[in-house]
């Protein structure tokens, strides 16, 4: 096993916070099998811990921080440096165009008295993809940014060896967030009204006010329920297998974990340019559209006339797509970021 130690820190751990909790979770699972890393966390979902952080920097060579804004993020930040420790922070999709824009005032403040300091003394910033990489440079050009995606465990990956019958089912899985398109799904699915084709919404929430809404706007439709999310990657792979499509017509999003498991279980997915996966179209993985309420109308109108050959096909590429995010090799790539980052 390789002698770095690395301090994975976040600053809330649950999930309830979406896609973060499962990429943390395997993050974690690949890279323990090659060098030592454990994951810090100030936020549980329900207490805040007491973390004696100057203690856990001393005993770690790189302090590998997932997130941003916070004053947990801020007092990690210093003490980090303040102890010489090697930096690389994650974003999480925090400086993305779309999540600048929430909270606009509060955040410009933020970003010119200390966020944009913190990024700039890192000694490597990680970005999930090439979107996420190009719109932090546009921030600012001095970042000194990398890019590593996030991967998916073998066992996940399924053995595309039977035909699958069309079951005229949907899911969209996702913190059920404004940010995440569910209004706009909703809404076209009930314009369309096919009444053969059935929307499952799953996903964790913060906001009562904006999901009892969206109950409420969905109520008009019969055949769109909302429920219960899973959790455990034996629970999703039985989930995804019921379905014929995943929908998340997002309006930001630095990576998507949930394409990710999708495509990994061959499961075809319809999203659009606010993503990083425009390579769905390259494979011919799914549907990938412009942000655009009449596109996913148009998009959704198709897929309902689609046959099973067509969601064969999709099925067989989306786990082709898949194979290449296998955490086997870039569990490896994460390591030899890490040792650039030491030579330094």
């Amino acid at each position: 096993m390789n002698k770095i130690r690395v301090g994975i820190f976040v600053d809330k751990f649950c999930p309830e916070i979406g896609g973060p909790f499962f990429i943390l979770n395997q993050t974690i699972k690949a890279l323990k099998k090659i060098i030592k890393v454990k994951l810090f966390y100030y936020n549980n979902g329900h207490i805040k811990k007491n973390l004696n952080i100057k203690n856990i920097l001393k005993k770690i060579d790189i302090c590998h921080y997932y997130g941003g804004w916070t004053y947990f993020h801020v007092k990690v930040m210093h003490l980090a440096s303040k102890l010489k420790k090697k930096i690389i922070i994650h974003p999480l999709g925090y400086y993305e165009p779309w999540s600048l824009e929430q909270k606009k005032f509060k955040k410009k403040i933020a970003w010119n008295l200390y966020q944009k300091r913190i990024l700039l003394k890192s000694d490597l910033i990680h970005c999930a993809s090439k979107n996420e990489e190009r719109n932090l440079l546009k921030l600012n050009k001095n970042f000194n940014t990398t890019i590593l995606p996030y991967g998916i465990q073998d066992n996940f990956l399924k053995n595309h060896n039977y035909k699958k019958n069309v079951k005229k089912r949907a899911l969209f899985f996702s913190r059920i967030h404004h940010k995440k398109g569910i209004k706009n799904l909703i809404n076209a699915w009930i314009e369309i009204n096919n009444k053969e084709w059935i929307l499952d919404i799953m996903g964790p929430y913060d906001n009562k006010k904006f999901f009892y809404n969206l109950k409420k706007i969905a109520s008009d439709n019969k055949n769109i329920f909302f429920i219960k999310p899973v959790y455990s990657n034996e629970e999703k792979k039985i989930l995804f297998d019921k379905y014929d499509f995943l929908v998340l017509p997002t309006f930001s999003e630095n990576f998507g974990m949930v394409i990710l498991e999708s495509l990994a279980r061959g499961l075809p997915v319809l999203t659009n340019y606010n993503t990083p996966w425009d390579n769905i179209k390259t494979f011919d993985a799914g549907w990938f559209i412009n942000d655009s309420y009449e596109e996913l109308l148009s998009c959704l109108k198709k897929i309902f006339k689609a046959n099973a050959n067509i969601f064969n096909k999709k099925s067989l590429n989306a786990i082709k797509l898949a194979r290449n995010y296998s955490w086997k090799k870039l569990a490896h790539d994460y390591v030899k970021i890490y040792n650039k980052v030491l030579a330094k």
